[in-house]
């Protein structure tokens, strides 16, 4: 049986792509000219899930046959020609994760395992209780116990960090005491060794047409409650100003944090600008009225005031 031509090339574009005509100084996911109408600052190789995708403000998207044809001006049967006398009578050996990778893979399916639905009386809970009002409930939130960080064995709230392909790749990690409190460590919350791809999110409940984004958890989940929305966590500013919509999402609100030095500003705006330009979707920015605070600063600044009601406090599932 003859394997499709597509199959053969998945994964192998940035090698492909050179030989047939496409200069290799295209091939980079951060924005560009654009080797198709020659703009200047409009194109970017994402080579989404190994197929030779790119993305230009003006040409639209494609694939890598779509890419060499529109550079070289080939047709599909000429390319693929081409290919096949590139690869040869067998095909390219699919690339393997390297050891530390797989290694890092097995540390979060572990950790994933092992852990739990946040119980009703335990850490998880106590933990969102005191920081957002209420529990949360979601397929992608854990509770784990002794989990090790800095030489010692904590609680923590495990979320699974996913990409816009829908492939967990990660684990976010918040370490508690058994009573709810913030562990008593240098970095309280962080991802596990592994990679974050461009695109990937915290996916604290299911995607909708009017939806939001977030640095931190907490801040998501605020968001979320004050706003009545889906409201995605980017765990920081730089994840979050590479964040790719989902294909239900028409509205996007991005929650941005009121950074006194300005950074969360700068991401936020930088994630507007490419969802207006890339993606073509409606954009808002929101930031908390006060310097130095976020979505969860007002929203428990609001619970303190006593202002609450049956939308404020719902949990979206």
């Amino acid at each position: 049986m003859t394997t499709p031509i597509a199959e053969l090339t998945k994964g192998h574009w940035s090698r492909l792509l050179p030989a047939l005509g496409v200069d290799r100084k295209f091939l980079t996911n951060r924005h560009g000219p654009c080797p198709i109408c020659n703009g200047k600052d409009r194109f970017r190789w994402d080579d989404m899930k190994g197929l030779g995708g790119y993305i230009c403000s003006q040409c639209g998207a494609g694939d890598g046959f779509d890419l060499a044809m529109n550079v070289t001006g080939k047709t599909f049967r000429e390319i693929a020609v081409q290919i096949t006398q590139i690869l040869g009578p067998t095909p390219f050996i699919p690339k393997q994760p390297d050891q530390d990778e797989a290694a890092n893979l097995l540390a979060m399916q572990k950790l994933w395992e092992r852990s739990g639905r946040p119980s009703f009386d335990g850490p998880v809970s106590h933990y969102l209780t005191r920081r957002i009002g209420c529990q949360w409930h979601s397929n992608l939130l854990r509770e784990a116990f002794d989990v090790r960080t800095e030489g010692q064995l904590w609680s923590a709230m495990i979320w699974k960090v996913i990409t816009h392909t829908d492939k967990a790749v990660n684990l976010h990690q918040t370490f508690l005491t058994m009573d709810g409190q913030k562990a008593d460590v240098s970095v309280g919350k962080k991802v596990m060794a592994g990679k974050l791809p461009d695109g990937c999110a915290i996916r604290t409940s299911p995607a909708k047409p009017a939806m939001g984004v977030a640095e931190g958890v907490e801040s998501a989940l605020s968001a979320s409650i004050l706003y009545d929305m889906p409201v995605w966590a980017c765990i920081n500013g730089n994840v979050m100003s590479k964040w790719i919509p989902p294909e239900c999402a028409e509205e996007i609100h991005i929650f941005g944090d009121n950074d006194l030095n300005f950074t969360g500003h700068a991401k936020a705006y930088a994630l507007a600008n490419r969802l207006e330009v890339l993606f073509k979707r409606k954009v808002t920015v929101v930031f908390p009225e006060v310097s130095g605070q976020d979505m969860n600063d007002v929203h428990r600044n609001k619970m303190q005031q006593g202002v609450a009601s049956e939308a404020y406090i719902r949990v979206i599932k």
